[in-house]
C-alpha cells in the first residue's frame, strides 16, 4: 500500500484535520496492537468501547494519521473527519479494491464457506498470485482488511463474506465487486434474525448486487433454494453454472477400498467436458461439494484440470473443521468450529460409517431463533436413526437433542447424557469415553469445544 492522506480522503469524502505533512500510508489497522509504522487506524465505535480513546496510542505505535468522527480530539497527528469510520473503512477498501488489476471471487453460503474459500485459493495460487480473506474475517471490518493485503502484483483475491442481516452482503459484494460469486448453501445459521430459509436465501443472493456485468454465479446445484424461482430470478443478468452430484463421477477413500473413510476422499469430476482428479483430505460427501465448487472456480479462472489437482495436495483444512487425530487410544474428530443442523448431520453420518463405538458430543447449535427447539430435537431423532452408540449433548438447548433421541430411540439399546455446561461433563468425561471410541466433538463457536478436545489430549480423567 502507498497512498496519500489527500487520496485517502477523496475517496471516503472526508476531510483533513491538522493538515501537516504525512509520510504515505502503507497499511491501515482498526487494532493499536498491530500498528505498524505507516499506518491508517481506524477508530472502531461499538457498544462499549470507542476506538477514539486510544488515538494517541495509534500515534505513539507508528500510526501517521488516523480516521475520526469527533472534530474536537487532541492529537499529533493528522485526522480525516467522517461521519462514520466504519463507513469509511468500507468506502477505502472499495477504491483500494478498484485500483488493483485483480479477478475476485466472493463466497458465502450458511455452511462451508471459510473451507471452500481455502480451496479456492489453493486451486488459484497454482497459476495466479492470490490473496484471500484473513481466517474468517468476512464482516464490514474484516473484508476490508483483506482487502488491504492487496499488492501491485497481485492477480486473484478470495473474499469469503458472512452476514447476520439482510443488507450486509448487499455492502461487502458491492465493496469487493466480485467477477465470480459462489454460494455453498442454504440453511438455518442466524435464522433468528429471518423468518424462514427464503429470507435467509434473499440475504445471500445479495452477493451479486456488486458483481461485475457479464460475471459468473456458481451456486451448488443440489440445493434445492438455489435452484428454485428465487435464484434464478436474482441472477438471471448472470451466467450461472450449477456443480451437481451429476458432476461427480466418483469419491471413494484414498488407498485400500476399506480404508476408514476419515482419510478424506479422492475425488474424479467432470466439470464442463474438463476431466478433474484430485484428494480432499477431510471426509464428507459435502467436503466433495466444496471441492467441486472450488474446481468449478478453477475452471473459470482458466486454471487447468492439473493445475487444479495440484491445488489440493498443499491444502491444509482450517483448524478445528473434521480434524482427526487419535488421542488415547480414541480417534477424536474435532469439528468444533462452528455447527449448524446441515452441518451437523453431515458429521454424524462420517461417525456412522467407523468402526467401533461410536460417541457423539454435540452441544448448542446458535442462532437459529425460533426455530433452535424444533431443530435441536430434529438432530436428536437423526443421530437415534444414525445408529451412535452414546450421545453425548451439552447446553441449554442440547437438552431437545437429548430428548428428541430419546423420544426415537424408545426401547433400543442406546444410551445418552445430558450435561447442563463443558465443565460437568469433564468431571465425568473419564466414565463415558474410553481407548478405541470414536469420538465427534462438535457445536457451536460459543460453547468453546475446543475445551475438550485439549482435555483429552491432556489425559489427566
Amino acid at each position: 500500500m502507498n497512498l496519500t492522506i489527500q487520496e485517502i480522503a477523496r475517496a471516503v469524502g472526508g476531510q483533513i484535520l491538522h493538515n501537516v505533512e504525512t509520510p504515505a500510508i502503507t497499511s491501515v489497522s482498526t487494532d493499536t496492537r498491530k500498528i505498524t509504522i505507516g499506518a491508517l487506524f481506524v477508530p472502531i465505535v461499538g457498544e462499549k468501547f470507542d476506538g477514539h480513546d486510544y488515538l494517541d496510542t495509534a500515534a505513539k505505535s507508528g500510526a501517521v494519521c488516523a480516521f475520526t468522527e469527533r472534530a474536537d480530539i487532541p492529537t499529533d497527528i493528522p485526522l480525516i473527519l467522517v461521519d462514520s469510520t466504519r463507513r469509511a473503512l468500507m468506502e477505502l477498501a472499495g477504491y483500494y479494491r478498484r485500483i488493483h488489476n485483480v479477478k475476485v471471487v466472493a463466497i458465502t453460503g450458511s455452511a462451508g464457506k471459510t473451507t471452500t474459500k481455502d480451496m479456492i485459493y489453493h486451486v488459484l495460487a497454482r497459476k495466479y498470485k492470490t490473496k484471500k480473506t484473513l481466517g474468517n474475517f468476512n464482516n464490514d471490518i474484516g473484508l476490508p482488511l483483506s482487502i488491504f493485503q492487496l499488492e501491485a502484483d497481485d492477480e486473484a483475491l478470495v473474499l469469503e463474506m458472512g452476514m447476520n442481516h439482510a443488507m450486509e452482503i448487499h455492502e461487502l459484494s458491492k465493496t469487493g465487486a466480485p467477477d465470480i460469486a459462489v454460494i455453498t448453501h442454504i440453511g438455518d445459521a442466524h435464522i433468528e434474525n429471518f423468518e424462514n430459509r427464503e429470507g435467509i436465501l434473499h440475504a445471500k443472493l445479495e452477493i451479486v448486487d456488486g458483481l461485475k456485468p457479464g460475471g459468473t454465479v456458481i451456486l451448488n446445484g443440489d440445493d434445492i433454494l438455489l435452484t428454485g424461482d428465487i435464484a434464478t430470478g436474482k441472477t438471471a443478468a448472470f451466467k450461472v453454472r450449477y456443480p451437481s452430484l451429476a458432476n461427480i463421477i466418483s469419491a471413494k477413500p484414498p488407498g485400500d477400498a476399506n480404508a476408514k473413510l476419515l482419510s478424506g476422499s479422492e475425488c474424479h469430476f467432470n466439470w464442463k467436458g474438463h476431466d478433474i482428479k484430485l484428494t480432499v483430505p477431510l471426509p464428507g460427501a459435502h467436503m466433495v461439494m466444496n471441492a467441486l465448487l472450488a474446481a468449478a472456480v478453477g475452471i473459470e479462472m482458466d486454471v487447468s484440470p492439473e493445475e487444479i489437482s495440484f491445488g489440493f495436495d498443499d491444502f491444509i483444512p482450517p483448524g478445528g473443521r473434521l480434524s482427526v487425530e487419535n488421542i488415547n487410544g480414541m480417534t477424536v474428530i474435532n469439528d468444533a468450529y462452528n455447527s449448524n443442523p446441515a452441518a451437523v448431520r453431515e458429521s454424524i453420518k462420517i461417525l456412522r460409517t467407523q468402526p467401533g463405538a461410536k460417541v457423539a458430543i454435540l452441544g448448542d447449535m446458535n442462532e437459529l431463533g425460533h426455530v433452535a427447539e424444533q431443530r435441536h430435537r430434529e438432530i436428536g431423532a437423526f443421530v437415534a436413526e444414525m445408529g451412535i452408540n452414546l450421545l453425548i449433548t451439552i447446553g441449554p438447548l442440547s437438552r431437545f437433542t437429548n430428548d428428541g433421541y430419546h423420544t426415537a430411540s424408545g426401547t433400543a439399546n442406546m444410551s445418552h447424557r445430558y450435561f447442563p455446561t463443558v465443565d460437568e461433563f469433564l468431571l465425568e468425561c473419564g466414565k463415558l469415553l474410553h481407548p478405541g471410541d470414536v469420538v465427534l466433538v462438535k457445536a457451536s463457536r460459543g460453547m468453546a469445544f475446543e475445551r475438550i478436545v485439549e482435555f483429552l489430549r491432556r489425559g489427566d480423567y
